[in-house]
């Protein structure tokens, strides 16, 4: 007999949010204050894969296949326990950064599917803590038996029965509708990532495909704790001794003092800085990203800081990769790059050295970008900003930008 395959897919963005660094690590425990899409509070130690019926929301998220209830998102081993095992070729301890998912494969005696895994934690997480966030049923191929193991959702809508009219009865007019020559689509969407898809397809009349998306953060997640340990990444920075040969090095002094782009927020710290409104247990997750101000000689300046780590650490361990400095800036500011590039540099000799060096750059509209090359432009650049009111061959302000390069 040929497998059936369901596909259970998060359709959209690998992360699934931006993360935050605005709450304090005990908080990753507590329950959040929000109420569930259909009303009622999640269940704190059960989950809907082990309850019994369907309700009649399309907005609850619930599908039912073979009489076993799912609803969305759905815990790994609670998934497990309606028959679904992970395929031999793909791994329970296989690592999901913070915020994103990872495909894996499940069968069930004849049946296997996709299933994506989403980690909604703050530190990378193994495949068998995720959970399922999308499901997707494909019943228009193969020789798929639907009494045998029958798909069903909300509101008494069955997949190869119901129709587009069953359809609407059960849930009113659909948000959009797609027609095409194969099968007509109608969506259901209460936001941008919680919705159904349902296909009708017009050679049976009946529905064959159902999409599920729920990638609402289950109510009272245990996010994860944040570690007190100091990343190696960061104990492995060294302040640089001097500036570099080259203006492209990540080398540049900052206020008056030496960094190697990136450069943990501790070092600035070290060099007199001070964070401003940022708690004593804030922190970033894995791979994520915060903006906060920090100050020094009574001047305040805004930095993106980035958690090079994939697990959430506090915010003195994330990464400063760009610095700027401009002619409008206090002069305590200021930013020099190696080979003493600063403010006032000539244009022409920028472009000299970069073109000696077999760097690209781009020079469009009072702007000079230069970079090593076509694959690092967005991890290693030196932006000029040239004031055309006060001189178009004289520097005005820089941009520096350096990230960390894969090992």
């Amino acid at each position: 007999m040929r497998k059936k395959y369901l596909a259970f897919l998060l359709a959209g963005c690998m992360t699934a949010g931006v993360p935050s660094m605005a709450w304090a690590a005990e908080q990753t425990t507590e329950a959040a204050a929000e109420e569930t899409s259909g009303g009622e509070a999640a269940p704190s130690e059960e989950t809907a894969a082990v309850q019994t019926a369907l309700g009649t929301d399309v907005y609850s998220f619930q599908a039912e296949y073979a009489g076993n209830l799912i609803q969305l998102p759905v815990k790994y081993e609670d998934f497990t326990v309606l028959g679904w095992t992970l395929s031999k070729n793909d791994s329970p301890d296989t690592m999901v950064p913070p915020g994103s998912y990872t495909m894996v494969t499940f069968n069930n005696g004849e049946a296997s599917v996709y299933a994506d895994m989403m980690n909604f934690g703050i530190n990378e997480a193994a495949v068998s803590d995720c959970l399922v966030a999308g499901i997707k049923f494909d019943m228009s191929w193969g020789d798929i038996d639907l009494t045998a193991n029958p798909v069903k959702l909300p509101g008494g809508i069955s997949m190869g029965v119901s129709n587009v009219d069953d359809i609407k009865a059960a849930y009113g007019e659909p948000c959009d509708t797609y027609d095409s020559d194969l099968y007509t689509k109608m969506t259901y969407q209460k936001d941008t990532y919680e919705r159904v898809e349902l296909y009708v397809y017009k050679e049976t009349n009946t529905l064959l495909q159902a999409d599920i998306r729920n990638f609402k953060e289950p109510e009272g997640f245990d996010k994860g704790s944040v570690s007190t340990e100091v990343p190696e990444i960061v104990t492995n920075y060294q302040t640089p001794a001097a500036l570099g040969s080259d203006f492209m090095d990540p080398e540049v002094e900052f206020m008056g003092n030496l960094y190697r782009l990136p450069a943990p927020v501790s070092a600035f710290l070290d060099n007199g800085w001070e964070m401003k409104d940022v708690a004593e247990d804030a922190f970033v997750e894995g791979v994520g990203l915060e903006f906060i101000d920090m100050m020094k000689d009574n001047q305040t300046v805004s930095f993106s800081v980035y958690n090079l780590t994939e697990n959430a650490t506090s915010v003195e361990n994330c990464f400063v990769t760009e610095l700027d400095f401009g002619s409008y800036d206090p002069e305590v500011l200021a930013l020099k790059l190696s080979e003493n590039i600063t403010l006032g540099a000539d244009k022409s000799e920028l472009i000299a050295k970069a073109g000696e060096r077999g760097y690209l750059y781009e020079d469009e509209d009072n702007y000079l970008t230069i970079y090593p090359d076509k694959d690092s432009k967005l991890e290693h650049s030196v932006q000029f900003w040239f004031n055309e009111e006060e001189s178009t061959t004289k520097v005005a302000s820089i941009t520096v930008h350096h990230e960390m390069d894969e090992e």
